[in-house]
């Protein structure tokens, strides 16, 4: 190792509780979801920023989100459930419009899927954080780690971006 080479820290869970957490999770889906049974389920983040300059001081103010997201592979429905950081409320569920998606893409570096509107949709898309955390996490949900969940919800969106490019959108380079 050389003196600014930095070794990558393994990731601390708890098993029991990631399982535990992702039973919680499929309860409140099923809750909000009618036909919930079809759908697949992770867990996602999405990030907000806000910039204001102060009189004295800027500030600068972030907002996370979380979200059980349900995908079905059967007519590639997408489905966005939004739930507070300790898994007690959830909102009413939010259907995304496939027919307005033009682009999809993976970062690996940041495990972010982004699901691109067309233009003119009245909001560029989302980009959902679907990387785990641990025991010891200050942003996300503690212990949900979902490594065989986030691969087949990428196996997903590469048939997705295969339908997407045969009807004739331009894709990014997808990395994986």
């Amino acid at each position: 190792m050389g003196l600014f080479s930095k070794k990558t820290k393994e990731l601390v869970y708890d098993t029991a509780e990631c399982e535990k957490k992702k039973a919680l999770m499929r309860k409140m889906f099923d809750e909000a979801v009618p036909e919930s049974g079809s759908y697949t389920i992770l867990h996602a983040t999405e990030t907000t920023s806000k910039f204001q300059r102060g009189f004295v001081y800027d500030t600068n103010t972030t907002t996370f989100y979380h979200y059980i997201l349900g995908y079905r592979p059967a007519d590639g429905q997408v489905v966005l459930v939004q739930i507070d950081r300790d898994l007690t409320q959830h909102s009413e569920a939010v259907f995304l419009d496939m027919e307005a998606i033009t682009s999809v893409s993976y970062e690996p570096k940041y495990t972010q899927a982004c699901l691109q509107y067309r233009k003119g949709y009245g909001s560029f898309g989302e980009i959902l954080d679907i990387g785990d955390t641990g025991s010891k996490t200050m942003y996300g949900i503690p212990d949900t780690v979902q490594a065989q969940e986030r691969e087949a919800f990428l196996d997903f969106l590469e048939t997705m971006r295969s339908r997407l490019e045969e009807a004739g959108h331009k894709q990014e380079k997808w990395k994986r």
